[in-house]
């Protein structure tokens, strides 16, 4: 009964312990509904990992009880002894979240600790590699709470089609199946339905009207997108597609360019690098000739539109994009055709600052805003090329330790020839040992292990976009000091571009994080070029490296 009224919940767009999603089906790339744990609303997410235990149990949790139980029933809360009972409901719903977190995060500790303002709610080991735990659409309802619930009980308890494929995926049969898992969380909901309730608030709790009181209409107006977002980030590219459209228009076309001549120099260095087998060398050339290029926004987005009744209240808006939007994404389900560009349509922010590379499906995704005029311009070559620094870093993506486990489709496939996958993986840990010789902040070794992928991506994006700027130079007919001066101009917005001063305490929560610290990002990375020892005419110091000490991968 319980598994029902969860599945009743997620009918709403609502997703407590469970969670139904669209993504890509890994072999077939159609999209696919899946079944995987459960989102909790952000704000409980935040408040358990940050440790503000008594902010959540005060502000929410019992704010929430209490407003439920004036409205279902008033008399309840006159009743004597109403507030030791409240806070034995309070407590009991504190222990559900804390246990379906630290269920969910791998045993995660939610007590106290000097982890303050961290969030990631990516914490399972396996979560990369098993993005899908199960595939399938959620059929009929049953299922009790007395079983175990198991991988068929969830197939009873949520109206999947028939013949649903369900993952094998560590993560997720550990998550359900084995002992001290979601099972665990179930059996000890005394309370369910009062965690239920309290949860279908939480999760429209941004939309609550009393939450504005006494707020200027502008910041009401930033709340309520920030909401939205969170809600639907469809529907929040569908009201700014114009918007966006404009802001990218001018440097589209020069950074598609740019894009593809950073393929040549990419495809030449492939071509020309020793330590490939011939049969590694193709399988690598293929994958970099299938990649695909998402620059700006798209022409048009996917299918799927909103409607709103009039009159309605801002939650039961919210609660009709929620339910509409998981509409929308089922509708996607078993649709070849498009899918790359819907998954992006669906799950990219496209007013976000940023530029990323998806390995599941070989493609680039450069957003609008990275290619506006401030940030792009035409008239300023080195700030061009230097932004091509962060599409090349993306590009390489595809090709760190991570990336070059997938093949051309995005698949996860060795594509790798036994020695130059060992002579890949040597190149790894001389990367490693460049960056633990580093410091994050005062006293911390840098983790270069961590930072792998990263520090990978950066040094690729550097290559190519200097080889590229470089010959682009020397094909003007720039030599001798003008060609030089023109290089150490690069290498100084290179350093520009990522020139911050953190504090001690920002250092110390960048480490936690898979980028090296900004002044690593520069540092390093330097070192690792010929050219910058001439050009600066370093010749010792901490940031000399002996020539063969260069790791050099793609």
């Amino acid at each position: 009964m319980l598994l029902t009224e969860i599945g009743k919940l997620q009918d709403k767009g609502l997703n407590p312990i469970f969670s139904k999603k669209v993504d890509l089906h890994m072999q077939s790339h159609s999209c696919q509904e899946i079944v995987s744990r459960g989102f909790q609303t952000q704000l409980v997410e935040y408040f358990l990992e940050s440790k503000k235990i008594d902010v959540l149990k005060s502000s929410y949790i019992k704010y929430i009880l209490t407003t439920i139980d004036n409205v279902a029933d008033p008399e309840r809360t006159k009743a004597a002894g109403y507030e030791a009972e409240l806070e034995e409901r309070v407590s009991a719903i504190l222990a559900e979240e804390q246990l379906i977190y630290a269920t969910a995060h791998d045993g995660g500790d939610t007590s106290d600790s000097d982890r303050q303002g961290m969030w990631n709610v990516r914490d399972i080991p396996e979560y990369t590699e098993a993005r899908s735990f199960a595939r399938g659409r959620a059929t009929r309802a049953g299922g009790g709470v007395e079983d175990e619930v198991t991988r068929e009980t969830l197939e009873e308890a949520f109206h999947p089609m028939a013949g649903a494929i369900f993952d094998e995926s560590p993560a997720f049969k550990k998550y359900v199946e084995q002992k001290g898992g979601i099972t665990t969380v179930l059996k000890t909901m005394d309370n369910c339905y009062d965690y239920l309730r309290y949860y279908a608030v939480m999760s429209v709790f941004g939309y609550i009207k009393a939450n504005y009181a006494g707020k200027s209409e502008e910041a009401v107006k930033s709340n309520i997108v920030a909401e939205l977002k969170k809600t639907s980030l469809f529907l929040m590219n569908k009201l700014n597609a114009d918007v966006l459209r404009k802001m990218g228009q001018a440097g589209a076309d020069r950074c598609l360019t740019m894009l593809e001549k950073m393929r040549t120099v990419f495809r030449q260095r492939l071509e020309t690098l020793d330590w490939l087998s011939d049969a590694t060398r193709q399988e690598a050339l293929k994958k970099l000739e299938a990649m695909q290029f998402f620059v700006g926004m798209p022409d048009n987005l996917s299918e799927g539109e909103f409607t709103l009744d009039e009159g309605n209240t801002l939650v039961e808006d919210a609660l009709s994009i929620m339910a509409q939007n998981e509409a929308i994404r089922h509708n996607m389900c078993g649709k070849v055709e498009q899918h790359v560009r819907a998954i992006i349509d669906y799950e990219t922010d496209y007013s976000e600052l940023n530029a990323s590379y998806a390995t599941d499906m070989n493609c680039l995704i450069i957003l609008p805003q990275f290619i506006s005029e401030g940030l792009f311009p035409a008239d300023d070559e080195y700030t061009q090329y230097v932004a091509a620094t962060v599409f090349a870093h993306e590009m390489t993506h595809g090709f760190d330790a991570n990336g070059a486990k997938y093949d051309e489709r995005g698949y996860l496939r060795n594509w790798w020839s036994s020695e130059s996958k060992a002579k890949f993986e040597a190149k790894q840990q001389e990367m490693i040992a460049l960056y633990n010789r580093m410091e994050a902040y005062p006293g911390q070794p840098a983790d270069g292990e961590k930072t792998l992928t990263e520090n990978m991506a950066d040094y690729g994006g550097m290559t190519l976009a200097y080889s590229l700027f470089k010959q682009k130079k020397m094909d003007e007919g720039l030599q001798g000091a003008a060609l030089d001066y023109a290089c150490r101009e690069f290498f100084l917005h290179y350093a520009k571009l990522w020139l911050e001063y953190p504090t001690l305490a920002q250092k110390q929560a960048l480490y936690l994080d898979v980028h090296s610290i900004p002044q690593n990002r520069v540092n390093v990375i330097v070192t690792l070029f010929d050219d910058w020892y001439r050009l600066f005419n370093v010749t010792d110091g901490k940031l000399y490296l002996a020539p063969e000490k260069r790791v050099q991968i793609w």
